[in-house]
């Protein structure tokens, strides 16, 4: 599973716009690193008090939406038609609702939340609609990791809709049930699909349990965080952690195997980590600086999010690149856990009252910076088609 692409001779007498546009996620790609660098850069200066914008619609629809929803449309684009054997979604479907999803996001962050959430949630409905028809019209036998992720992208744009129209703060029910559900049923195929297709080893045959179970622990933790309900908290995401665990464990994902692979078996195992740092937390006396949520966005989320969009840059440049990783993604990967650890001492640093936690954050949110910065430098060049 390389996703590579034939060199094709005729692309060098296209323009750059005809070649920027004919990859989806060329374009989705670009806008997510784009915005990974924009949004932390405002979420920076808000903790600076520099900022007077609202800062959970800077920091958490920014990085929900204006990130990740771009990162999920690039990679759904181009892998729903692969698993339902269907045509390649046509070029005019996703260049203008493209434009316009990056318009929404500028109105949401600096002009008017309200205006463009809802552009946003629009354009995400219009995109679920087509990965329906792409599902229902491909001729594979088995559809049903397609269909869960297209519900859960559909529950993302139901979740900001009544986020915007009631004004209502669903922060929690939006990163779990959408972001990390999502994040989690792609790694959940595709990780331990790449590794047993390098190690040819026979992979775990997973019961048919493990999907509804996991989409609904997920969602009883989005629940129980949500409406603050304490002990829900503690039970789900004890069990969570246990559940999850033991899923990875399973997987059997521990040979030595590239670094490139290697990024993304790390990026996973600290998914059932996330779950232990809120289970901890429900054990305190509120929240340290959101330690569980972080643990997710940033050693489960960005980490496989270097993985796979290195990977997927690679594999899709042309003409198409070896899938490996550099010496220069390894250090890439370093910053990445480097970030996770600075980011998990600001929170230990406020469970013991110490006073330099803010600083690590702004130290956390220029790593941040950087990473993404670095990474555009090197992967930026497959993306532009420059």
């Amino acid at each position: 599973m390389q996703f590579s692409t034939s060199p094709n001779p005729q692309i060098l007498k296209q323009s750059w716009k005809e070649r920027f546009y004919s990859q989806p996620h060329q374009m989705f790609f670009v806008s997510a690193i784009f915005f990974a660098i924009f949004i932390m850069i405002m979420t920076l200066f808000s903790l600076m008090g520099k900022l007077s914008l609202e800062f959970s619609t800077i920091h958490g629809f920014g990085l929900n939406y204006a990130v990740f929803t771009n990162a999920f449309l690039g990679f759904l684009i181009t892998v729903i038609p692969k698993y339902n054997a269907s045509l390649p979604i046509k070029e005019e479907l996703y260049v203008k609702p493209w434009i316009i999803l990056q318009v929404a996001f500028f109105i949401s962050l600096l002009i008017n939340p309200l205006v463009g959430k809802l552009i946003v949630a629009i354009v995400m409905f219009y995109f679920a609609k087509i990965f329906y028809s792409t599902i229902k019209e491909g001729k594979a036998l088995i559809k049903e990791d397609s269909i869960y992720l297209n519900s859960i992208f559909t529950l993302g744009a139901v979740l900001l809709t009544f986020d915007a129209v009631f004004s209502l703060d669903l922060s929690y029910l939006i990163f779990f049930t959408y972001l990390i559900n999502m994040v989690y049923f792609v790694a959940l195929r595709m990780i331990p699909g790449f590794y047993f297709t390098y190690t040819k080893i026979n992979p775990w045959q997973k019961p048919k349990f493990i999907k509804p179970v996991s989409f609904i622990l997920i969602t009883t933790v989005a629940i129980a965080l949500q409406f603050e309900l304490k002990p829900l908290i503690m039970i789900s995401s004890l069990l969570s952690f246990l559940f999850f665990t033991y899923v990875f464990i399973k997987l059997n994902m521990f040979k030595k195997t590239s670094a490139i692979l290697q990024i993304l078996v790390i990026g996973f195992a600290w998914f059932p980590l996330g779950f232990l740092g809120i289970f901890l937390e429900s054990l305190l006396e509120g929240s340290i600086l959101k330690l569980g949520l972080h643990i997710f966005a940033l050693g489960f989320v960005t980490t496989l999010l270097i993985g796979f969009g290195s990977r997927v840059s690679l594999g899709h440049a042309i003409p198409a690149q070896p899938i490996i990783a550099d010496e220069f993604t390894k250090w890439l990967f370093i910053l990445t856990q480097v970030l996770v650890i600075s980011r998990i001492a600001a929170s230990i640093l406020v469970l013991d009252n110490s006073t330099i936690f803010m600083n690590i954050l702004h130290l956390s949110a220029t790593i941040w910076i950087l990473l993404f910065f670095a990474w555009a430098l090197k992967y930026g060049k497959y993306l532009l088609r420059v």
